[in-house]
């Protein structure tokens, strides 16, 4: 049986803002195992970065607000834990991958001398010990000449190779989880497949995954369950292949139907109509009823819980697996 690695109960988050309170995120919970890849999916805007970023709590507050829940860390609140325990947390047995590498790394110091301070930061080593770490873990994640990108600052890197210093700095401490927020942004797709394909290879076989992503194709390649966001809640959660091959909820549907295809003609790839709800004044019911071509009055009315499908197979949605979505 698996090891339980991370387990979020009921988690609530929002931001207080010149519109009203916004919550970006409404009683979500899921749990994770030791060594795991697991995809959080969904479009813009439903949540995403706002749930990684409270499970560590680097969430500027105010105006974010951690209404509620709890996330145990190998049986440890995240979210109650004194701030002191949980940097000895962050960056060691929980490393996280930015969006954006030329942000997340510091312009006023060199690549070696950033990985040195988070070899020593995490390990009891010297800085000679931390140094030949460093450049163990360049060469390891493929960047060309590690010894001269020791001494390059951010701004001489490109963005890939910017992507695999972080991914260096987060992968030396040797994390029990990676949480990665679309780690590939803005690459072209040959450094995108080049970055997954070295997360998974050098991550070890412990590590567990937590890949935010939109885009299915990466949750089909590399995830082993997916759990599909929509409007600060889960709309679908279960094994990759149960979703991606009997999809419940119209959304997942819709999502999965705006995949690019390789083989066959399309004209023209099929969209979800409609936009996001505001977070500040959600619709009642479920919060994709406004989109959904099945919608009955029922789904305008009042709110689905998760309901299990096949075993850990769940969707939230009162017309689950009903009719066709195109």
């Amino acid at each position: 049986m698996s090891e339980m690695l991370l387990n979020v109960e009921n988690l609530r988050v929002g931001f207080d803002t010149p519109a009203g309170f916004l919550r970006a995120v409404d009683g979500i919970s899921f749990q994770m195992q030791r060594g795991e890849v697991l995809g959080l999916v969904g479009e813009s805007g439903c949540g995403k970065t706002v749930t990684a970023l409270a499970l560590l709590r680097l969430l500027p507050r105010p105006p974010a607000v951690i209404e509620g829940g709890r996330a145990l860390f190998r049986g440890q609140d995240l979210l109650a834990m004194p701030i002191a325990e949980l940097r000895r947390i962050r960056g060691g047995r929980i490393g996280m991958i930015f969006q954006e590498p030329m942000t997340a790394l510091s312009p006023l110091h060199r690549i070696g001398d950033q990985l040195v301070e988070a070899a020593r930061l995490h390990k009891e080593i010297s800085v000679a010990e931390a140094r030949a770490l460093a450049l163990d873990w360049l060469r390891r994640v493929g960047l060309p000449d590690p010894e001269q990108r020791m001494l390059d600052w951010p701004h001489q890197l490109s963005g890939g190779m910017r992507q695999r210093a972080m991914l260096a700095m987060t992968l030396l401490p040797e994390p029990e989880l990676v949480i990665a927020d679309e780690p590939t942004t803005a690459l072209d797709v040959t450094i995108q497949a080049q970055i997954f394909e070295l997360l998974l290879k050098v991550r070890g076989g412990d590590t567990a995954v937590l890949l935010i992503t939109h885009d299915m194709g990466v949750v089909w390649d590399v995830c082993d369950r997916v759990h599909v966001m929509y409007a600060a809640r889960l709309a679908e959660m279960g094994p990759r292949d149960a979703v991606f091959d009997r999809p419940a909820h119209p959304y997942t549907r819709g999502l999965l139907a705006a995949m690019p295809r390789l083989h066959g003609r399309m004209d023209r790839l099929p969209d979800i109509p409609g936009q996001l709800p505001s977070l500040a004044q959600p619709p009642p019911g479920c919060r994709f009823a406004p989109r959904c071509p099945l919608a009955q009055a029922i789904c305008r009315e009042k709110q689905p819980e998760m309901e299990e499908l096949e075993p850990g197979h769940e969707a939230a949605c009162w017309m689950a697996g009903k009719g066709e979505v195109a």
